[in-house]
């Protein structure tokens, strides 16, 4: 063997033991990680073990039996063992002779006749379409992630989802993994949706605006079939961490509507007691923590929401022997992950405006919780918190609907108002939530007046401190939220949004679009290029990633590829590939000025580098978008420009396209190095999930080598020719 082959096996071992060294530091992190999350439940070792174990081999039968036997406490709980749950000195019958399920402070007291002759005065339009709502939920109609209006039958199926006819079996929860194969075209938000509860405040409340008892009986019935329906630990509404803690909250509230009903026996109170402490119980054992292969933390809505739930049982139902636990773990949570998932400029790092609403509502929820019961938060935890109202209020169009960047499923914590009807996205309804509590009368001219759900969090104090706020006389300018990579461009009714947003959620992309670069532009007090939004998740893989596609967005297409890779298989996550760079961001009176380009590109055989940059005018209230790519031999290049629902297009020739939309025309003029051919397609519009609307893409393509620059400037006329 010569010397030379010597020094190459050499280096091939050591770099071998490099790696290998490597791949055990990072898996003895994450390990680490994760057995520290653990120990927070008060798991045991052996406990912990069989967790792994059975995660990893997903439904087979020894895991799954061992996890029936350390779960059994839980699964089954009588009489005796309930009373064994409760502190000493505490008997279910004290508790069942009170007349609230909880002795703590609630947001309302639905049994003070004022708070109703209040909530008439404030929302007179809304009292008849309550009890219409009512009357549906009643009927167990309901219209679901895109499911349109039906019936789920007179003995209300918890199972199915009604799109695909696909049934869950009752079996052991961990037997039912994975609940989403991607091949049956089932879709199990359904049932997670409708398992949620968050239509029974609304017969709550129908209850009590009408005095009539049959939205009691209807509520009550609801909860005792879904529990007969759904033991603990049985079935689909049981796999999901995330809709044990959304359910529990709204099962709360709706009770909280209906306190003092006859229909609210001493036997069915009991039966919620259990119920409560399985679920409590369910959240601590199975915290939805995520650690990435690195040992890196990531994170997300999920485990939030889990915090969140803990955070009310703890708080509410102090009589439990765990409720210490729920409490430590829950409100420890909620200011760590302020911390994690929301970054200083107060955008939530999943790279989603939607998932933005959701945490914000998570977040807001259980703070005021705290707030009432006398649990302080800290300063910075309640900056933060206004900074998240802050780029809600930025973020959103002139028109008061908020761009669907990223995934968007409809998540909420809970619907208080308007259940039924409430437009996916419009996201105004917070900011009379943001006025009150932070004084804020920029907050309180955009909501333009108190909402439904404001009232239900903050009550009449609430309404009080709003109606004394004065209105913001100043327009909301420009704004840059430079760590969560968005940036904000206002004239007057003009608006333009421009996307360099991270893969997020600590390099996992679990809810990011491939939409780098991209923008939406709302010119003539409308929405012309916009976000085509969502659609579908597990439901229909291929339009999953189509939508999340980087085709779908308003931006550059090289070679065919996208930005950041999809990961195989999966329709979440993806493959951090694609660094955003701001060279230069700067706003004046005359003009925004964004210099931006991303890396995802780089790693083609021939690598080819994208930059953008934006030029919004605001005396002439144009835009001028300027692309310039680089990179070494022959390219093919797409440039896609996505037009609302509703939006004509026509083209002129190659270097001219024609928006119409409601008697205003957008000329689209279009110069490049290269020769491009342009043209209108047929594309997709979702403004919400399970649903899509058709509408116009302007697309154009076109080769280039070495160096290409293309602008588009973009000018707003009516159709009479005035600007």
């Amino acid at each position: 063997m010569t010397t030379t082959m010597q020094e190459q096996i050499g280096v091939s071992y050591r770099r071998i033991c490099d790696i290998f060294q490597d791949h055990l530091r990072s898996t003895f992190k994450r390990i680490w990680v994760v057995y520290r999350c653990q120990r927070r439940r008060n798991k045991n070792f052996i406990e912990i073990i069989l967790e792994v174990a059975a995660k990893l081999s997903l439904n087979k039968p020894l895991p799954t039996a061992l996890l029936k036997i350390f779960s059994r406490p839980y699964h089954s709980v009588t009489d005796r063992t309930l009373a064994n749950t409760l502190n000493d000195g505490i008997s279910i019958e004290q508790i069942l002779k009170r007349g609230k399920l909880s002795a703590a402070k609630f947001f309302i007291d639905s049994t003070d006749e004022s708070v109703w002759q209040d909530y008439r005065d404030r929302f007179p339009d809304k009292c008849r379409s309550v009890v219409d709502e009512a009357d549906r939920i009643a009927r167990h109609e309901f219209d679901l992630l895109g499911s349109g209006w039906r019936s789920w039958g007179a003995s209300i199926d918890w199972h199915v989802d009604p799109k695909s006819g696909y049934r869950w079996a009752k079996k052991f929860h961990t037997e039912l993994f994975p609940v989403s194969t991607l091949t049956n075209n089932a879709d199990v938000k359904l049932p997670y949706e409708l398992s949620r509860m968050q239509h029974l405040p609304t017969l709550g409340k129908a209850y009590r605006l009408t005095g009539n008892e049959s939205y009691a009986r209807e509520l009550v019935a609801q909860i005792a079939h879904w529990l007969d329906d759904n033991p603990c630990l049985i079935g689909v509404n049981w796999t999901c961490a995330m809709d044990v803690a959304i359910r529990i909250v709204n099962i709360i509230w709706g009770l909280a509507f209906i306190e003092g009903s006859p229909s609210v026996t001493p036997g069915f109170k009991q039966r919620v007691l259990v119920s409560i402490w399985q679920h409590g119980q369910y959240l601590v054992r199975h915290l939805e923590f995520s650690v990435r292969p690195d040992g890196k933390i990531s994170n997300h809505n999920h485990y939030l929401s889990n915090i969140v739930g803990l955070v009310y049982l703890g708080l509410l139902f102090p009589e439990f022997k765990a409720a210490q636990t729920w409490q430590r773990i829950g409100i420890k949570g909620l200011v760590e992950e302020m911390e994690r998932q929301v970054y200083a400029d107060g955008v939530d790092y999943e790279s989603s405006i939607s998932y933005h609403r959701l945490v914000l509502e998570l977040f807001t929820s259980a703070a005021l919780l705290c707030r009432f019961n006398g649990v302080q938060l800290s300063e910075a935890f309640w900056k933060r918190l206004e900074d998240m109202y802050s780029f809600s209020l930025y973020v959103t169009r002139p028109d008061g609907k908020a761009p669907q960047v990223g995934d968007a499923d409809d998540g909420r914590l809970h619907i208080l108002g308007d259940y039924g009807r409430w437009d996916r996205t419009d996201h105004r309804y917070l900011f009379s939530i943001g006025a009150t509590l932070f004084n804020r009368p920029d907050m309180k001219a955009a909501a333009q007046t108190f909402s439904e759900e404001a009232f239900w969090l903050s009550g009449r104090d609430g309404a009080i401190r709003f109606d004394a706020l004065g209105k913001s006389v100043h327009a909301l300018g420009s704004k840059a939220f430079q760590e969560a990579g968005f940036y904000v461009m206002r004239s007057g009714t003009n608006y333009l949004l421009a996307c360099c947003n991270p893969v997020g959620t600590a390099g996992t992309g679990n809810h990011k679009h491939n939409d780098l670069l991209s923008f939406e532009f709302y010119v003539g007090d409308r929405p012309f290029i916009v976000d085509p939004g969502t659609y579908v998740y597990t439901a229909d893989p291929e339009w999953r990633n189509r939508f999340r596609s980087t085709r779908f967005h308003n931006t550059v297409v090289i070679d065919g590829q996208e930005q950041n890779r999809f990961r195989h298989n999966k329709v979440f996550g993806l493959i951090d590939d694609a660094e955003p760079i701001v060279r230069q961001w700067y706003s004046t009176d005359e003009y925004d000025w964004l210099d931006a380009e991303h890396t995802g590109y780089h790693r083609l055989p021939r690598p080819v580098s994208h930059r953008r940059m934006f030029c919004f005018d605001k005396r002439a209230n144009t835009l001028e978008v300027t692309d310039m790519l680089r990179g070494a031999g022959e390219h093919n290049a797409e440039w896609y420009f996505h037009l609302d629902h509703g939006v004509d297009a026509e083209r002129v020739n190659d270097s001219l396209f024609l928006a119409h939309s409601g008697g205003v025309t957008l000329h689209m003029t279009v110069t490049s190095t290269h020769p491009l051919n342009a043209a209108v397609e047929e594309g997709w519009v979702s403004r919400s999930y399970g649903t899509k609307l058709p509408a116009k893409i302007l697309k154009l393509q076109g080769t280039f080598s070495d160096y290409c620059r293309v602008v588009l400037q973009a000018c707003c006329a009516s159709d009479n020719g005035r600007a």
